[in-house]
Parts: structure tokens; C-alpha cells; sequence
């Protein structure tokens, strides 16, 4: 089959580690590793947000920072990457195929037109933060080809559309996130977390609930990683890695790994520490709802409830083998299901099957 020019779109250059632009990072990677010319598009404009500062001086700034190419994430040599004023004709080249993600962005690349490639959105996650619900409700039924990460979005789009779009999963690279050290052999009462600023992560009910515990388990050790600055007031018996080069041996120093999120799309750390011989705690929400099997593959608590977090993790502390087993068979699903060459594989002959409409 011919190979293609493939076009992605982002909604801002991207300076720091954001799972929503790796996942996009990774399929560039894996389309161009399969022969097709793939350019990475960040706008500065997007439509429905209004900036005060001008874009020609953002613009300016970023040539500046160098950030058209993200530093955070190995991309393939032979990406290009740019970063355009808006996503409109004037800016975009002629492809086969143009996807964006982010609901602003599949109305710009709906008012393309179509020498730019057949279009796609790539819908990651239930958007209602700082938008305009109705229009991201609309944006569902725009006549592009949408994609959805997590089964729960795709009955989400359906629900609002009445068109069921094509589900694709993130995925795991096991060769990276894999066990380095046996979960038995790891101390029964560590725990990773992400930390996050954004309420929507939860972090302030799992603190709550750590405290609780250090005290009944004196002995109980925590890692935190995340791109912000440690907090002030974060007690000497917690380890923090901001933005931590070596992500895969941090996974492999904790037993438990805990996702305390109010919403995602579909949630990568956990995942990965999955892949990596964590025991994983996380909340019932549709982001962690693909690989996490209540009992089986993960423990699933309520959002904002610190008590739950509280009784997960003392469950898992006193009983290590129940944590071991259930360790061990999270790895196993990760590994069988959740594959990016699967994964970019569907995604491609998608593009084949829309370009022959």
C-alpha cells in the first residue's frame, strides 16, 4: 500500500512531560518507523480560546525556547515538527491524512480543506475542563473520522452523536516499562503516586490517607514524581523526583502504586506501573476502567475518599501475597492486551479504509 503524509496536530507546543501529547509522540514515532511522512503540527491558536498576548510575540517566544521539538520525548529523526500560527490553510501543507486531538482542534481541522488530508480527531479524555461544553458536546458530531482511547469515551461520543467512532487503546512499550525487580522482592509498604497540582488528580485525598497510615505503619515508604516543584510542606519521609529521566526504576522500587484521579482519559501511569510489577489502587473511574479488573488485576476505591485509600493500602501492606498475585496478573493483562504496534496498526488501516470512502 502507497505510503502516506500524514499531518498531527496539537494544541500548543508542548514543554513538559503531557500524556495526552506523548501518546501522539508515539504514533508519529510508529507511523514513521512504517515508511509514512509524518510532520507534527503545534498551533498557537485555537478556536473558542482567546489569549491576551499577541501571537506574533508567542510565536516569537517559542522560536526562541526552541520547543517545536519536545525535549521530554525522543522523537523520531525524521518527524518534523512545527509550530504554526493557527491551524488553518494558510499554515497546513497538502496530506493524505490530517488528525488532531483536543475538541478546539477538530473544528480547525474541520474548516480545512480537503487537500489537507481526510481528518481525524483523536479523542483522549471527556474535555469539559475550561470549555464550552455544548460546543465540545457538538464537536462529537462534526463530519470527521473520531477516534476515542477508552471504551467509556466511545459510548460517551455515541451517546451525544448518535455515531459509535472507532476505539483504539493507548498502550504500553513493555519493553521499557517491564519488571526489573520481582515483586516479592520488593518492600511490602512502598508506594508510588503521581503528584499533581490539578484538583482533578486527587492528590490531596491520597495525602490525607498517607498520613493516616505512616502512622499505623511506621516503616511505610512513598515516592512521589511529577513536573511541578515539590510542595513546601512535604514531610522529609517522602521522596520526590521532579520529571524523573529513569521512570521504569522508579516503578520497580515501589510494591503498590496508587491513582487516587477524579477523571481521566485513559491513564497511563498506572498502566506503566502495571507493566512494571505494581499492585495498583485506583479510583472507579472510566480512565482506569480498561485495565483495571476489580480483585484481579487492580483494588478499586471511590473518588475523594480518603478512608478507602486508607483500608486499600493496609489491605495490600497485610497481605503480600494477595498483593504479589495480583501484581503479577496486572503485568500479564498489560502485556496481552495493550500493545502500540496493535494499537498503530488499527490506527493505519483506518486511515487506509477512510481513504478509499
Amino acid at each position: 500500500m502507497k505510503k502516506l503524509k500524514i499531518s498531527l496536530v496539537l494544541p500548543f507546543p508542548v514543554t513538559k512531560p503531557v500524556g495526552g501529547a506523548s501518546v501522539i509522540y508515539h504514533y508519529a514515532n510508529l507511523l514513521q518507523n512504517r515508511g509514512h511522512e509524518v510532520s507534527i503540527f503545534h498551533t498557537i491558536k485555537r478556536p473558542y480560546k482567546k489569549s491576551k498576548t499577541p501571537l506574533w510575540y508567542k510565536r516569537f517566544i517559542f522560536w526562541m525556547r526552541k520547543v517545536a521539538r519536545p525535549k521530554w520525548f525522543p522523537l523520531h529523526p525524521k518527524v518534523s515538527c512545527f509550530i504554526v500560527p493557527a491551524i488553518t490553510d494558510k499554515y497546513m501543507p497538502d496530506a493524505d491524512i490530517v488528525m488532531s486531538t483536543w475538541w478546539q482542534m477538530a473544528y480547525a481541522i474541520n474548516a480545512l480543506n480537503d487537500t489537507k488530508g481526510k481528518k481525524f480527531n483523536l479523542v483522549q479524555d471527556y474535555e469539559t475542563w475550561n470549555s464550552d461544553v455544548e460546543r465540545l458536546h457538538e464537536s462529537y458530531a462534526l463530519p470527521i473520522h473520531h477516534v476515542v482511547i477508552a471504551q467509556y469515551l466511545q459510548d460517551l461520543l455515541t451517546s451525544h452523536s448518535g455515531i459509535k467512532p472507532v476505539h483504539i487503546p493507548n498502550a504500553i512499550d513493555t519493553d521499557r516499562f517491564s519488571i526489573q525487580v520481582l515483586p516479592h522482592n520488593r518492600n511490602t509498604q512502598s508506594v508510588m503516586m503521581l503528584y499533581s497540582e490539578e484538583k482533578r488528580k486527587g492528590t490531596q485525598y491520597a495525602l490525607e490517607a498517607f498520613n493516616l497510615l505512616k502512622k499505623e505503619f511506621p516503616e511505610m515508604q512513598l515516592i512521589l514524581f511529577g513536573v511541578y516543584q515539590p510542595p513546601d510542606d512535604l514531610p522529609g519521609w517522602i521522596k520526590y523526583y521532579q520529571k524523573p529521566n529513569d521512570l521504569p526504576s522508579l516503578y520497580n522500587k515501589a510494591a503498590i502504586f496508587l491513582s487516587p484521579s477524579l477523571g481521566e482519559g485513559w491513564a497511563l501511569p498506572p498502566a506503566e506501573a502495571m507493566a512494571c510489577g505494581c499492585a495498583v489502587v485506583c479510583t472507579q473511574i472510566g480512565g482506569h476502567r480498561d485495565y483495571a479488573i476489580p480483585n484481579e488485576t487492580a483494588l478499586l476505591i471511590s473518588p475523594e475518599k480518603p478512608a478507602e485509600i486508607y483500608d486499600a493500602l493496609k489491605k495490600l501492606f497485610t497481605y503480600p501475597d494477595f498483593r504479589i498475585q495480583m501484581a503479577n496478573r496486572g503485568r500479564h493483562f498489560i502485556a496481552t492486551n495493550f500493545s502500540w504496534e496493535n494499537s498503530v496498526s488499527k490506527l493505519e488501516a483506518y486511515f487506509y479504509t477512510a481513504l478509499s470512502e
